[in-house]
C-alpha cells in the first residue's frame, strides 16, 4: 500500500462520512475508529494519517467519539494477524519462523469482540460524547513472547530468524520475492507492516480505556489457542508419535 491508500482510507473517507453526518440532522453519534499510537511523526504510514484522520474527523463533528484500538486479533478474518503470518511460515519453509529485528518491542493485543463491545457501549451511553478511548487488552507481550506461545501450545520446536529491518526492506525488492512467494506473502512484506513490528504499540495509560467503558477484555492468552488450531491439525501435535517428528 502507498501512502495515498492510508490517506483515503483513513483521512479522506472518514473526513466525508463526518461531514455528511454533521449535515444530517437525524444522526445523533458518530464513532471513529483510530489506532492506539496514533502520531503526526510516527515512522507508520497508518499512525501518521490515522492521527490525521482523527483531527479532520473532530473538526468536522465535534461529538465524535473516537476509539483507538491496539493490535487486533480475531480467529475468522486473520489474513493481516500475527498469527497467520506465523501459520503460513510453518507451513511453507518447514517450521522456520522468519520475524523483524526488534522481536523485544511491545505489544498489547486486543480481541476484536471487545472493540465491537465498546462501540456498542458507547452507542448506549451519552458520557462517551466527544471522548477519546485507548483500547488494548489486559496483558503487554513482546513480538518474541507471542510467537513462543504460538510453538508452545502447538509443541513445535521455536526456530526464529531474525532479520533486521533494513535487510527486510531490501528482501522485499530480490527477484525471487516476485514469484509465489510474493503472492503468498503480500500483506507482510509492506514496509508498512514489517515498520509496525518493529516498535511498540501500547495504550496511553493517560487516556481513558476499556475500564471506563464498564469491559473487562479477553487476554490473548485466553484465545490463542483458537489462532493455530490450522497449525495444530497439520502436525497433529498432539499425536506423540508425530510431534517427535516435528521437534527434530
Amino acid at each position: 500500500m502507498t501512502e495515498k491508500d492510508f490517506e483515503d482510507s483513513n483521512i479522506r473517507v472518514p473526513l466525508a462520512i463526518a461531514k455528511n453526518a454533521a449535515a444530517n440532522p437525524n444522526v445523533k453519534r458518530l464513532i471513529h475508529i483510530s489506532a492506539a499510537g496514533a502520531d503526526p511523526n510516527s515512522q507508520s504510514m497508518r499512525l501518521r494519517t490515522k492521527w490525521i484522520g482523527e483531527q479532520e474527523v473532530k473538526e468536522a463533528f465535534p461529538d465524535v467519539t473516537i476509539l483507538r484500538p491496539t493490535y487486533m486479533f480475531n480467529d475468522i478474518d486473520q489474513i493481516t494477524c500475527i498469527n497467520q503470518k506465523w501459520s503460513m511460515m510453518m507451513k511453507q519453509f518447514n517450521r522456520m519462523n522468519f520475524v523483524i529485528e526488534g522481536m523485544n518491542s511491545k505489544v498489547q493485543p486486543v480481541w476484536s469482540n471487545d472493540v465491537a463491545l465498546a462501540i456498542y457501549n458507547c452507542i448506549k451511553t451519552e458520557d462517551t460524547i466527544g471522548k477519546s478511548y485507548d483500547l488494548g487488552g489486559p496483558h503487554v507481550y513482546t513480538y518474541e513472547e507471542i510467537y513462543e506461545h504460538f510453538f508452545s501450545l502447538t509443541e513445535i520446536k521455536p526456530y526464529s530468524v531474525v532479520v533486521p529491518l533494513e535487510k527486510a526492506y531490501e528482501y522485499k525488492q530480490y527477484e525471487w520475492f516476485q514469484s509465489p512467494y510474493k503472492k503468498l506473502f503480500k500483506p507482510w512484506l509492506t514496509p508498512e507492516f514489517m515498520t509496525v513490528e518493529a516498535q511498540d504499540l501500547l495504550c496511553d495509560p493517560e487516556n481513558l480505556g476499556f475500564s471506563d467503558l464498564g469491559i473487562l477484555p479477553v487476554s490473548f492468552g485466553h484465545k490463542a489457542h483458537h489462532l493455530v488450531s490450522d497449525v495444530n491439525w497439520m502436525y497433529n501435535s498432539r499425536d506423540v508419535s508425530k510431534r517427535d517428528t516435528a521437534n527434530a
